[in-house]
C-alpha cells in the first residue's frame, strides 16, 4: 500500500472522508507546529540564499551516492509520494475538492471558488490578469501587490496572482488551505491562505484518460493524459490540454466576435527513487494562449456587445519547472525544492469605447521567479508532530504601458520591480492531555523590493524607490477531541503581506504603499457521524487588519496618477463558514457550502477627495456565497448532478458606488451522464437560466466583464 492509500485508509477508518466523486472531504485533525527562531534574532540574506541554493544539489548528490551504495533492488520500492505540507490527514481549515472526476468545462480556478465558501475570484477573463482573488475579506491587488492567496502544484510555488492557472486540466484534486497563519506551513504564503493543486498519485499500471468535449461558442476541448506503472524505480505523468471557443461578445462595428479564446497545456511529472530512503521529482509546465481581446463592455450598455472601431488581444506565455529532492532520514521526511516561475504577457491591447474615440491600452509584462525551499517534517509515528522549513525567492517583474486616444499617445512608460523574500518557518504539536493538543508556530519573513520607472509621456522622467518590510507571526492553536467523531479548535496568529509599488503612476510620492498586518482569531466545530454518512464543518473568524490595501482607479483626477495602490491605516473582516455533506442513501450526496464575510473600512479618508469612507465595506468581496450540490451515480452507471451557485451584493469602489457594484446574483448548473467499463458520455449546463452579470468591474475606465452566457455541451471520456 503506498503513502497515498494509508493516508486515505486511515481517515476513513476515522470516519473522516467522504468518497463520492466531486465532493469535499472534511477532515477533523489539526495541523502540527513548531517555533523556529534565529539564534542572533537576524536572518542574514545572502548567507541563507546560498545555503537553500546549494541544499538541493547536495541533496540530489546524496541521492546518487546512496544509489550506488544500497543493496536492495529499486524495483521493489513504492513511490514515495512528496506531500510535505500534510503532516497528519487534512485538518478542519482546510478544503478538498477532487478535479479528476469534473466535467472539463467544471475544472477552472472560478468553478472551484464557485464551491468553496468565502473564496471568490472577480475575474477579467484575461488569462487571470487584472484578476482579484478574496478569502474571508482579504484580497489582493490585481497588478503590482503580492498576492493574498499563494498557488502551490505539488511542491512547486506559483507565482504572483496575474500568473496563476486558469484551467486545471491534468491536475487531481485542490486543497484550500484557510487564513494567515498557514504561514507556518508553506513557504509561500498568501496574506490570506494558500490553494495546492495535486498532480494524480502514480498508478500500478499503465493508465491513461482522454477526454473531448464540444458546446456552445463552438467551444471545444480535447484533454489527454497518461501515467506510467510505479512498481520500477521510475514512473512518469503526462498531460495535454488544447482549449478554444468563439467569443461571447460582438463589436457591431467590426461586426465579428472579439473575446475568442485558444489554449495549449502541458504537464510533465518525472520522479525516480534511487534507494528505498531518497526520491528526485521533475515538473514541469507549460501554456500557450492566443486569446482575443480582453472583455470588457460599458456598464451603461448592453452585456454581450459593443460599439467600437478597434479591437485587441491577449497572448499569454508561460511555464513552470520545479526540481525536488526527498529523503526519508531517521528524524522525519527532508525535502528541498528548486524552482523557476516564467510568465509573458505580450502583446496585450485593450480597447475602451468612448463615443468620441477609442481608448487604447497596450501593455507588456513579464515575471521571472527563482524559489528555493527545503522543509524537514517530523516521522509520521512521532509523538509530538513538528515541521521546520526555510524559503527564499527572488522576483523579477518588468513591463511597459501606453495609453492612447484615438490616434493621440498621451501615457508611455516602462518600470521594473525587483524583490527579494526571505522567510524561516514552523510548528509543533504537542499533547497536554489525552484529547488535547496544543500548537505552537513561527514565521520570521523579510521582504525587499526595488522599484525603477522610466516615463516619456507625458513628462520626461526617471525614479528608483527601495522599500523593505519584515514580520514576526507567531501563530498557537488549540484543539480538543470531544469524540472520535467530533473535534473543537481554536488559533490565534498573525498575517502579512509586504507593501509595494504601482508603476502606472507618474507622481513619485504616490508610487508606494505599506504593508498589510493581520491579527486573527478562528474558532470552529468538525463532526462526522459514526456510519460516515453525515460530514459537517463551522467555523467563525475575526481579521484585525492594519494598512488594508486597496486598488484606486483614476484616484487623483489626473492622467497620469490613473493606477494605485492605497492602504487603509485600519480595516477588520469577520464571518463564518459552514460546510455540509451528507450522503442520505447508497449514490445520492448532497453539499453544501455557505459563506458570509463582513470586511469593514473602520478607518479610511480618501486623500485625494477628503471624503471619510470608515465603516464602508472593503471593495470585490461579496455579502456572502453559497454552493448547493446534489449528485447521483447509479449501479446500472446512470449519474447526474445539479448545483447552484449564489454570490450577494459586491462593490467595486470603496465608496459603495452602487453604479460599479455587482447586485446579487444565483447561477443553475447541470450535468447528466452514463458511465460503463471506463467510457464515460456527459451532458452538461452552465448557467442555464442565462443570468446576466459581471464577473469583474474596473471602475475606473466605467466597464466591467461579463460572466459567461447560458452554455451547454457533450463530453466524451475514456480510460484505459
Amino acid at each position: 500500500m503506498s503513502r497515498e492509500q494509508a493516508r486515505s485508509h486511515k481517515c476513513e477508518q476515522k470516519g473522516l472522508v467522504s468518497n463520492a466523486p466531486g465532493n469535499l472531504l472534511f477532515m477533523s485533525m489539526s495541523k502540527t507546529r513548531f517555533a523556529f527562531e534565529p539564534a542572533n534574532g537576524k536572518v542574514h540574506a545572502p548567507f541563507m540564499r546560498n545555503v537553500l541554493r546549494l541544499t538541493p544539489l547536495l541533496l540530489c548528490l546524496s541521492a546518487t551516492i546512496m544509489a550506488q551504495t544500497t543493496t536492495e533492488p529499486a524495483v521493489q520500492l513504492e513511490p514515495m509520494v512528496v506531500e510535505g505540507h500534510l503532516l497528519t490527514e487534512t485538518p478542519a481549515t482546510v478544503t478538498t475538492v477532487n478535479l479528476d472526476s469534473e466535467p472539463l468545462i467544471f475544472a477552472t480556478t472560478t468553478g472551484l471558488a464557485d464551491r468553496t465558501a468565502n473564496f471568490f475570484i472577480a475575474t477579467n477573463d484575461a488569462e487571470s490578469f487584472n484578476d482579484i482573488f478574496s478569502l474571508r475579506g482579504l484580497t489582493n491587488t490585481p497588478i503590482f501587490g503580492d498576492p493574498a492567496i499563494s498557488f502551490y502544484l505539488d511542491d512547486l510555488p506559483l507565482g504572483s496572482g496575474f500568473t496563476f492557472p486558469v484551467n486545471l486540466s491534468g491536475f487531481a484534486r485542490a486543497e484550500l488551505h484557510r487564513g494567515p497563519t498557514q504561514n507556518t506551513v508553506f513557504g509561500r504564503a498568501g496574506s490570506a491562505g494558500v490553494v495546492t493543486f495535486a498532480t494524480p498519485a502514480p498508478t500500478t499500471n499503465l493508465a491513461g484518460d482522454l477526454r473531448v468535449s464540444y458546446g456552445s461558442y463552438n467551444a471545444r476541448q480535447i484533454s489527454a493524459d497518461l501515467s506510467t506503472a510505479s512498481s520500477g524505480p521510475t514512473d512518469a505523468y503526462v498531460a495535454l490540454n488544447y482549449a478554444a471557443r468563439d467569443g461571447y461578445i460582438t463589436n457591431t462595428t467590426l461586426n465579428r466576435d472579439i473575446d475568442n479564446k485558444d489554449s495549449r497545456s502541458a504537464l510533465v511529472r518525472l520522479r525516480t527513487r534511487p534507494s528505498e530512503t531518497s526520491e528526485l521529482t521533475l515538473l514541469v509546465t507549460a501554456l500557450r494562449a492566443r486569446d482575443g481581446v480582453q472583455p470588457l463592455v460599458p456598464l451603461s450598455g448592453p452585456m454581450f456587445s459593443v460599439d467600437r472601431a478597434t479591437e485587441g488581444l491577449t497572448h499569454v506565455d508561460a511555464w513552470n519547472a520545479a526540481l525536488t529532492a526527498a529523503f526519508t532520514t531517521p528524524v522525519g521526511r527532508l525535502t528541498a525544492t528548486t524552482s523557476h516561475n516564467d510568465w509573458n504577457l505580450g502583446p496585450y491591447s485593450s480597447t475602451l469605447g468612448f463615443g468620441f474615440a477609442d481608448l487604447i491600452n497596450n501593455v507588456t509584462q513579464q515575471q521571472r521567479t527563482w524559489s528555493e525551499e527545503v522543509k524537514l517534517v517530523s516521522d509520521e509515528k512521532s509523538a509530538t508532530h513538528w515541521q521546520v522549513g526555510g524559503f527564499y525567492s527572488d522576483v523579477h517583474t518588468e513591463g511597459s504601458f501606453e495609453r492612447l486616444f484615438g490616434p493621440f499617445t498621451f501615457e508611455q512608460s516602462d518600470y521594473r520591480i525587483s524583490n527579494r523574500n526571505l522567510a524561516v518557518f514552523g510548528e509543533a504539536t504537542f499533547k497536554v492531555a489525552p484529547a488535547v493538543s496544543l500548537t505552537a508556530g513561527l514565521r520570521l519573513e523579510d521582504s525587499r523590493k526595488k522599484f525603477h520607472r522610466v516615463e516619456t509621456v507625458p513628462t520626461p522622467q526617471t525614479y528608483q524607490l527601495e522599500r523593505t518590510g519584515s514580520a514576526w507571526l507567531p501563530k498557537l492553536g488549540l484543539s480538543y477531541e470531544a469524540s472520535h467523531f467530533t473535534q473543537y479548535f481554536a488559533t490565534v496568529g498573525a498575517g502579512f503581506k509586504p507593501g509595494g509599488f504601482s508603476a502606472f503612476t507618474g507622481n513619485r510620492a504616490l508610487a508606494g504603499f505599506g504593508p498589510e498586518r493581520t491579527k486573527t482569531f478562528e474558532a470552529g466545530v468538525t463532526h462526522t457521524t459514526k456510519d460516515k454518512s453525515l460530514a459537517a464543518t463551522f467555523r467563525v473568524f475575526y481579521y484585525d487588519i492594519d494598512g488594508y490595501q486597496i486598488e484606486r482607479s483614476f484616484a487623483t483626477s489626473s492622467v497620469a496618477d490613473d493606477y494605485l495602490v492605497l492602504n487603509a491605516p485600519r480595516a477588520r473582516s469577520l464571518g463564518g463558514e459552514l460546510e455540509l455533506t451528507w450522503r442520505p442513501v447508497t449514490g445520492l450526496t448532497l453539499a453544501a457550502d455557505l459563506g458570509r464575510t463582513d470586511v469593514t473600512l473602520r478607518k479610511f479618508i480618501d486623500p485625494y477627495t477628503g471624503n471619510d469612507y470608515s465603516g464602508n465595506r472593503a471593495p470585490a468581496v461579496p455579502e456572502y456565497d453559497v454552493s448547493l450540490r446534489a449528485d447521483y451515480e447509479s449501479p446500472s452507471g446512470f449519474f447526474g448532478g445539479v448545483e447552484l451557485t449564489a454570490n450577494g451584493r459586491t462593490y467595486y469602489t470603496e465608496a459603495e458606488d452602487l453604479m460599479f457594484g455587482q447586485k446579487s446574483y444565483a447561477l443553475l448548473g447541470a450535468h447528466l451522464g452514463y458511465a460503463h467499463h471506463g467510457y464515460r458520455v456527459t451532458l452538461y449546463g452552465q448557467n442555464l437560466c442565462g443570468k446576466e452579470y459581471y464577473s469583474a468591474i474596473t471602475p475606473g475606465t466605467f466597464h466591467g466583464t461579463p460572466g459567461a452566457p447560458r452554455t451547454v455541451g457533450v463530453e466524451l471520456s475514456a480510460k484505459f
